[in-house]
């Protein structure tokens, strides 16, 4: 359990006697409300385009939330805006960030507070919850960043870490045979290369060995999922459990890592 998640939560909620702070848009905060997902909910971010928010053109959304569900695959769901300025921290200090609904109606915004922890805010401004992550110790290996979920109204925190223990046991046991197929793609991208084609070198050498990556959020000793990431951009929001709000939040940082 994360006892301090826990701690910023309560310190969060109505206590007598004490007023609250406003809210970062100058509103004074109410309790945050908003329909959670269905039974299930599909959702799809572009990793590269967030990385490249400086580089979006003025005007644009830096990237969409769309849906990956059957019947309703690469609809937008929510827009995620990250201002072109914005200096970036890297892992520990991603910019700040909003996430806007299909209509341009504002439904949260994101920003650093502490290395690797973040505050979301509802579109009125009440915090709705905190994001945190934590590199995964040096020894054993492999290292698992952590993350952790805890909304603003209380609750057991959902934690998830990067990659199953199956995945990287299956990994460990065929990462020879990766390391040698790496290996031969470096080689043949060199044959271009020596006739001047750098293009076609990048395309023939660009392979990635790619780490496990499937992260499951739950609260501590549960074996309910409430988010399933299974790599590839996409999440599978499983339960009800989670704002759906946070789940955006959850799932942009989490995509930022370049999972």
């Amino acid at each position: 359990m994360d006892h301090s998640s826990q701690e910023w939560a309560a310190s969060q909620g109505q206590q007598p006697g004490r007023p609250q702070a406003p809210g970062p848009y100058g509103r004074p905060p109410v309790p945050a409300s908003y329909p959670h997902p269905a039974a299930e909910t599909r959702i799809e971010i572009e990793s590269k385009r967030l990385r490249a928010y400086a580089r979006v053109k003025a005007g644009e959304q830096t990237v969409a939330i769309r849906s990956a569900g059957e019947g309703t695959k690469g609809n937008p769901v929510a827009y995620v805006n990250v201002p072109q300025d914005a200096p970036n921290g890297g892992r520990h200090a991603r910019p700040p960030f909003t996430v806007s609904g299909p209509d341009a109606e504002p439904l949260c915004s994101v920003r650093s507070v502490d290395s690797g922890a973040y505050e979301v805010y509802g579109g009125d401004g009440a915090p709705i919850g905190r994001i945190t992550r934590l590199d995964g110790r040096a020894l054993p290996w492999p290292r698992r960043p952590r993350w952790t979920v805890q909304a603003v109204t209380g609750g057991e925190p959902l934690t998830a870490k990067r990659g199953t223990p199956v995945g990287w046991a299956l990994f460990t046991v065929f990462s020879p045979v990766y390391l040698v197929i790496w290996a031969l793609g470096a080689l043949q991208g060199l044959v271009p290369l020596l006739f001047g084609d750098k293009d076609e070198a990048k395309k023939e050498s660009a392979w990635d060995l790619g780490l496990p990556s499937r992260a499951l959020w739950r609260p501590s000793g549960d074996a309910d999922v409430v988010v399933d990431y299974r790599g590839g951009g996409i999440f599978h929001i499983v339960s009800a459990r989670l704002d759906r709000r946070l789940a955006y939040a959850q799932a942009v940082l989490h995509v930022w890592d370049g999972v």
